[in-house]
C-alpha cells in the first residue's frame, strides 16, 4: 500500500509540472506580502480588485495568493490593501500574464483621518474632508464593557452628549441629549437610525455585541439632511455585516459573559427617635407604663407611643433605638445575577458577505424577588454582488423581551412605588417577617402609612413584554462609474403587552379597591416605514472633485394602542380578564394615530486637491403633523473647510501634520405631536366640553445651527479636535392658555424661541505605539449653556415636581422653590441682625440678643429643662420667629417667596478613556466627571417627614449641637421645594473597567491547528466607583421626559454597579 501511494504522488507531481506552464500563461496570479512598517505580517488582511470583486486575504505569515481570468488581460486595473486600523494602500497596476508579485507595507492609521462615514453626508467621506462634526464610536469602545442598552455605551466618550438613565430598572429606557435641549414640551431624544432604519420607536433593542459602529451627528449644523424629525440630532447604529473579516474566511464568534448586579450604595436611617422609653428601652405610652397594642412589637413601639418633649414642646431625635435594628435598604436590595450568551457565524467572500447572530441577555438586576429583564434577539445582515455594478442588502432582526418591573407605566397609575415605602421604615422593623399565615406583613412597622416595600414586591405583578421587527432592503446600481442609484425599504414594528395584576386578598394599610383584585392589561402596536430612492453623482476634473445628490423619501407611520382594566377578580391567581366578576367592572379605552410625510433634497459638495472643501444642501419637507395652512417645510445646511496643512506653504517637517478649520450653518426641526393641530374634546359622565383648539397655521420646530470647528493632527499620534456650535429654536411649541371667550382653554401655538450654545474639545493620542505594545488614551469636555429668548405664553412651572420655570429670560434647567436664609442681610428689612446667628448648617436662626445658636440647652447645658431655648419665641421688633429655626427668605422687591434655588446644568463635564495593550493582555478604563450642577433630592425631603433620615439623628451629638424635630418640621416643608434639598451633582465616576487577555491564531495554531482564530477572557466592570458628596444613592439621576435636563432625585429604582467575567472562542 505504501508503494502504491508513494507511485501515486509522483505521478501527479509530473502532472502538475506539465500542465502548470499552460495553466500560468492562460491566466495571472498575483501574489504577495502584507507586512505592517515594522515587518510584521498582518494576518487577515484583504488584498482585492474592488471592480472584479476579486481578491485574497493574507495567511498566518501574511501572505496572499489569488487569480485573475484571462478575460481581464492587459486590463488597467486598482489593487487594494486593506486591513482594519490602517491606511488603505491602493496601487494601479497592468493585468500581465504569469505570476505577479504586489507587496504591500500598509501604515499604521493611529488619528483615524481616512475612517468613512456615513451620517449626515450624502455619501461616505472620509473624516479629514469633513466641513461639520460627526463623531464615531467603534465596535472595539463598545464590545471592551457593553451595557445591555447599547446607546449607553456611548456615554462619556463622545463630546457634548449627555446619557442618563430614567432609573437603574434593568432595559428602561434611556434619555439622550446631543448639545442643547431643542424643546420644551417635545422630546430632545435624537432621531436613531440602525442600518438605514428609521426607528419608529425610541426605544434601541439592539445588542452592543452586534455594532460595528456608532455615529453620532449632534446639531443642525450636520443633521439638516433629515430635515423635520432632526433637530434633536442623530444616532446613526451600523451593525456588522461579515465584510470586515478576511475574503474566503467564515468566523464563528461564541461569547459568553455572567456576572453580578448589585446597589453601589447602601444607607442607614436615622437609629435615632423622639419617643417616651424606660432604662430598657421599651416605649411608653401616656400613663407611663410600656406600651401595649395589638400591632405592637415586642419594645412596645407602635400606635400609642408619646413624643419625649421638653417643658417648652421640643422633641429631639436622640434616644437610640435598643435591641436588633435592620437596615431596611439592605434587606430590600440584593445582588442579581447578570448574563449573556452570544454566538455570532459570519462569511465574507468577493461577491457575497453576511452574519448571523443570536444573543440571549438576562439582567435581574438588584431588587429581592425580581427577575429583570430577559431578552433574545436575533440578527441576519447580508450583502450580495450580483456584479461589480449592482449589489443587494438586507437586514433583519429580531427581538422578545420580558421585564418585571418594579412599577408600571400604565395610565391608570394605581401601582403602589416600593422605594417610597422603603424610604420610612423603622430601623427596629424586619421586613421579612411573616405573619401568622407565613406571609410577609403587608405593615411590617406599626406606624407606617405605606406598604411593606417587600410585600408589594412579591404580591404585586408589573410585568412588560416587547417585541420588535426590523426589516431592510437596499439595492445599489452603479451604470456608470460616475452615477449611483440607490433604493431603500425599511420597516420597523414595535408591539407591548403591559400587565398590571393585584390578585384577589391583595392587602393594603388603608381599604382600597385593590383588596378585591385589579387587572389592567395595555397593548401598543406601532408600525414605520421608509421608503426612498437616492441618484448620486461623481466626477474628477483635474483637482476638482464633484459630487452631487437627489434624493426622495416616503414615511408612513401608524400607532395604535388599547386597555382594558377590571376590578373585582373572581378567582385567585388568574390575570385574564374573563376573571372579573361581571362586565360592569371593566372599562376600556383606545387610542390610534397616523402620519404620513414626504421629504425631497438635493446636496451637491466640492473639494479642490484635498485643501478646499464645500458642500450646500436644500431639503423640502411635508407632513401630515404640520398645520393644514402649513404643510411644507424647507431647510439647508452650508458647510466649508480648509485643510491648511495641504498647502504647499505648510512645512513639511512640520509637528502639526494635519490641521483643518471649518464652519458649517444648518436647519432642522421638530415635529409638533399627533393631536396638537387638530381641535379636541374631552368627554365626562356623557357630556361633551371644549378642550384644546385647532390650529392650521400650527408649524415645526425651527433649529438654526451655526458650528466653527478645528480639527489638527499633531506627529500623526495625537489628535485635536475643538468646537463651537450657537444654536437657535424658533417656533418653540407651546400649550398656550385661552381668554374665556375662545370656548376653549388652551392651544398649541409656535410661541417662544430658545438659544444654546456648546463648547467641545476632544483630544485622542497614542502615546506609544510598538509591535508589543500599545497605549491609547482619549480626553473629552463640554460646556453647554442655554436660554428661552422668547416665550409668548403666562410663565408657568412645570417639569418634575413643578421645580422648573418657564418664561423669558430664564435659564432653561432652573429650578424655583423657597429659599432659606443664610446670610443675615437677607433678613427682613428692619430685622435687628444682633438677634440672629448663623447656625453650623448655614442658616440665619433666631437665637436673641446674646445667645449664639449652642445656646439651646441653656445655662445648664442639658436639654429637657425649663431653661432650655429649644421651643421658645424671639421677639424681633414686631416679628416673633421661632428659636433656632430656619428662616424663609422674601424677596420684597419682586413681592415674592419663590426663587430661583438651583440650575441643572453643570459647569462642564469631562470624560477620560485609556487602553493599554502588552501582547494579549488588555487594560481598558473609562472615567466620567461633572463638576457642577446641581440635583433636588425629593427623595430625601420626604424620608424627613417621619425623621427616618441620618441627617436628623442627634443620638451623637453633642447637646449644644442638637436640633429639635421642628428644626427638621420646617425643613421638610410639606414636600414645599426649597433649598435645603438642593444637592451639588459633582461626580468622579469609574464608568467601565476591563482587564482582558487574548490568546491569538498563531499562538492557538501550535495546538489546535487552524481551528481557532482566536481565545480571550476578561474581567468586566461598569459603574464601579464613584466620588461625590451626593447624599442619595448617585448623583447622577434624573426624571420626566428628559432625565438629562431634569434632575429631580424622585424614588428612582438606583443604578447598580455590575461585575462580569467573559469568556470568548473565534473559530
Amino acid at each position: 500500500m505504501g508503494r502504491l501511494m508513494k507511485t501515486f504522488s509522483v505521478a501527479a507531481a509530473l502532472l502538475c509540472a506539465l500542465l502548470l506552464p499552460g495553466l500560468v500563461s492562460a491566466q495571472s496570479v498575483i501574489s504577495g506580502t502584507v507586512t505592517d512598517e515594522t515587518g510584521e505580517p498582518l494576518i487577515g488582511a484583504n488584498v482585492l480588485i474592488r471592480s472584479l470583486t476579486i481578491g485574497a486575504s493574507t495567511d498566518i505569515d501574511g501572505n496572499y495568493t489569488f487569480q485573475v481570468p484571462a478575460a481581464n488581460l492587459g486590463q488597467t486595473l486598482e489593487l487594494s490593501a486593506v486591513y482594519i486600523g490602517y491606511t488603505d494602500e491602493v496601487r494601479t497596476i497592468t493585468i500581465g500574464e504569469g505570476i505577479m508579485t504586489q507587496d504591500f507595507v500598509l501604515a499604521a492609521d493611529l488619528l483615524q483621518l481616512d475612517e468613512f462615514v456615513v451620517t449626515g453626508v450624502a455619501e461616505a467621506t472620509p473624516r479629514k474632508k469633513l466641513a461639520f462634526t460627526v463623531s464615531q464610536v467603534g465596535s472595539e469602545e463598545i464590545t471592551l464593557a457593553p451595557a445591555s442598552n447599547p446607546v449607553a455605551s456611548i456615554q462619556g466618550k463622545v463630546a457634548g452628549v449627555a446619557v442618563q438613565a430614567r432609573s437603574g430598572t434593568p432595559g428602561d429606557a434611556i434619555s439622550v441629549r446631543l448639545r442643547g435641549a431643542t424643546s420644551i414640551t417635545g422630546s430632545n431624544q435624537p432621531l436613531y437610525i440602525v442600518d438605514g432604519v428609521v426607528l419608529g420607536a425610541n426605544q434601541v433593542d439592539i445588542d452592543a455585541l452586534d455594532i460595528e459602529n456608532v455615529e453620532i451627528v449632534k446639531g443642525a449644523a450636520a443633521s439638516s439632511l433629515y430635515g423635520s424629525r432632526a433637530q434633536n440630532g442623530v444616532i446613526n447604529i451600523t451593525t456588522q455585516r461579515g465584510g470586515a473579516i478576511p475574503l474566503n474566511q467564515t468566523r464563528v464568534t461564541v461569547r459568553n459573559e455572567y456576572g453580578v448586579s448589585g446597589v453601589a450604595k447602601s444607607f442607614q436611617a436615622n437609629t435615632s427617635h423622639d419617643l417616651r422609653v424606660d432604662g430598657s428601652g421599651n416605649f411608653l405610652d401616656d400613663s407611663g407604663a410600656k406600651n401595649e397594642c395589638s400591632t405592637c412589637l415586642s419594645n412596645g413601639y407602635g400606635p400609642g407611643t408619646l413624643q419625649d418633649t421638653n417643658p417648652h414642646g421640643a422633641a429631639f431625635y436622640d434616644n437610640p433605638y435598643q435591641g436588633t435594628l435592620y437596615n431596611a435598604f439592605d434587606q430590600f436590595f440584593n445582588p442579581g445575577n447578570t448574563w449573556t450568551n452570544y454566538v455570532g457565524v459570519s462569511q465574507n467572500s468577493s461577491k457575497t458577505n453576511f452574519l448571523a447572530s443570536f444573543t440571549n441577555v438576562v439582567e435581574q438586576g438588584a431588587i429581592q424577588g425580581l427577575s429583570g429583564l430577559q431578552r433574545r434577539n436575533v440578527r441576519v445582515n447580508l450583502d450580495h454582488r450580483i456584479r461589480p455594478t449592482l449589489t443587494l442588502s438586507t437586514s433583519g432582526f429580531y427581538s422578545q423581551s420580558k421585564n418585571d418591573a418594579v412599577t408600571s407605566s400604565l395610565a391608570s397609575n394605581s401601582n403602589i412605588n416600593p422605594f417610597f415605602g422603603l424610604m420610612f421604615t423603622n430601623p427596629l422593623v424586619n421586613l421579612s417577617a411573616e405573619d401568622e399565615a407565613g406571609g410577609l406583613k403587608v405593615q411590617a412597622d406599626p406606624l407606617a402609612v405605606e406598604e411593606n416595600p417587600l410585600y408589594v414586591i412579591e404580591n404585586a405583578d408589573m410585568n412588560q413584554d416587547r417585541s420588535r421587527i426590523l426589516g431592510n432592503f437596499r439595492a445599489r446600481w452603479s451604470p456608470l462609474d460616475w452615477m449611483d442609484l440607490e433604493s431603500n425599504f425599511s420597516y420597523d414594528r414595535s408591539d407591548r403587552d403591559e400587565l398590571e395584576f393585584y390578585d384577589i386578598g391583595f392587602e393594603t394599610i388603608d381599604p382600597s379597591s385593590l383588596n378585591d383584585g385589579r387587572i389592567e392589561r395595555r397593548n401598543s402596536v406601532s408600525e414605520a416605514i421608509n421608503y426612498d430612492v437616492t441618484a448620486s453623482f461623481r466626477k474628477r476634473f483635474g483637482s476638482f472633485t464633484t459630487r452631487a445628490q437627489l434624493k426622495a423619501q416616503v414615511e408612513d407611520f401608524d400607532s395604535f394602542s388599547e386597555f382594558v382594566l377590571g376590578t373585582d377578580i373572581v378567582t385567585l391567581g388568574i390575570s385574564d380578564l374573563s376573571n372579573v366578576e361581571t362586565e360592569g367592572e371593566k372599562v376600556f379605552g383606545n387610542g390610534s394615530s397616523t402620519v404620513r410625510s414626504e421629504g425631497y433634497y438635493a446636496t451637491a459638495g466640492m473639494d479642490y486637491a484635498d485643501k478646499y472643501i464645500v458642500d450646500v444642501f436644500f431639503r423640502r419637507d411635508g407632513s401630515s403633523l404640520f398645520g393644514a395652512e402649513e404643510r411644507w417645510q424647507s431647510y439647508y445646511r452650508g458647510s466649508a473647510a480648509w485643510r491648511v496643512s495641504e498647502e504647499d506653504f505648510w512645512p513639511a517637517n512640520s509637528p502639526v501634520t494635519e490641521l483643518k478649520l471649518r464652519a458649517s450653518i444648518g436647519t432642522a426641526g421638530g415635529r409638533p405631536s399627533f393631536q396638537a393641530q387638530y381641535e379636541t374634546l374631552s368627554l365626562s359622565n356623557g357630556q361633551l366640553s371644549k378642550s384644546t383648539l385647532g390650529n392650521a397655521f400650527l408649524k415645526p420646530e425651527l433649529q438654526t445651527e451655526t458650528e466653527i470647528g478645528l480639527d489638527m493632527g499633531v506627529l500623526d499620534r495625537i489628535f485635536i479636535e475643538l468646537v463651537y456650535a450657537d444654536t437657535e429654536v424658533e417656533d418653540l411649541l407651546l400649550r398656550v392658555p385661552l381668554a374665556g371667550y375662545y370656548g376653549f382653554s388652551t392651544q398649541w401655538r409656535n410661541a417662544g424661541n430658545l438659544a444654546s450654545n456648546t463648547v467641545e474639545a476632544s483630544v485622542s493620542a497614542n502615546i506609544y505605539n510598538s509591535r508589543d505594545m500599545d497605549f491609547e488614551v482619549g480626553v473629552i469636555f463640554d460646556r453647554t449653556r442655554q436660554e428661552i429668548t422668547e416665550f409668548h405664553s403666562n410663565p408657568y412651572l412645570g417639569g418634575p415636581q413643578s421645580l422648573f420655570f418657564y418664561r423669558e429670560g430664564e435659564i432653561l434647567g432652573s429650578m424655583y422653590g423657597n429659599k432659606f436664609i443664610t446670610e443675615l442681610s437677607e433678613l427682613p428689612r428692619g430685622a435687628d441682625a444682633s438677634y440672629f446667628d448663623v447656625n453650623d448648617d448655614g442658616y440665619v436662626v433666631a437665637v436673641g440678643q446674646g445667645n449664639s445658636y449652642t445656646s439651646g440647652p441653656g445655662a445648664d447645658g442639658v436639654l429637657g429643662g425649663e431653661d432650655d431655648l429649644w421651643g421658645t419665641a424671639v421677639a424681633v421688633g414686631e416679628n416673633s420667629y421661632r428659636w433656632g429655626i430656619p428662616i424663609k427668605y422674601y424677596d420684597a422687591t419682586d413681592e415674592t417667596d419663590r426663587v430661583q434655588i438651583a440650575d441643572a446644568l453643570p459647569d462642564f463635564s469631562i470624560g477620560l478613556n485609556s487602553t493599554f495593550r502588552y501582547k494579549g493582555l488588555t487594560l481598558y478604563m473609562l472615567w466620567g466627571a461633572q463638576i457642577g450642577g446641581d440635583v433636588y433630592n425629593f427623595t430625601k425631603q420626604w424620608s424627613y417627614r417621619d425623621g427616618r433620615n441620618a441627617d436628623q439623628d442627634q443620638g451623637s451629638k453633642q447637646e449644644d449641637m442638637k436640633k429639635s424635630t421642628t428644626y427638621y418640621e420646617v425643613l421638610y416643608d410639606a414636600t414645599a421645594k426649597n433649598s435645603h434639598f438642593v444637592e451639588d451633582a459633582t461626580y468622579i465616576k469609574l464608568r467601565e473597567l476591563s482587564v482582558g487577555y487574548t490568546l491569538n491564531r498563531r499562538q492557538l495554531s501550535r495546538i489546535f491547528g487552524n481551528v481557532l482564530h482566536s481565545v480571550s477572557a476578561s474581567i468586566i466592570g461598569r459603574n464601579l466607583l464613584t466620588f461625590s458628596d451626593y447624599s442619595g444613592f448617585d448623583p447622577e439621576v434624573g426624571s420626566g421626559s428628559d432625565a438629562t435636563l431634569y434632575r429631580v432625585d424622585s424614588f428612582n429604582y438606583p443604578p447598580f454597579r455590575t461585575i462580569r467575567a467573559k469568556l470568548e472562542f473565534q473559530f
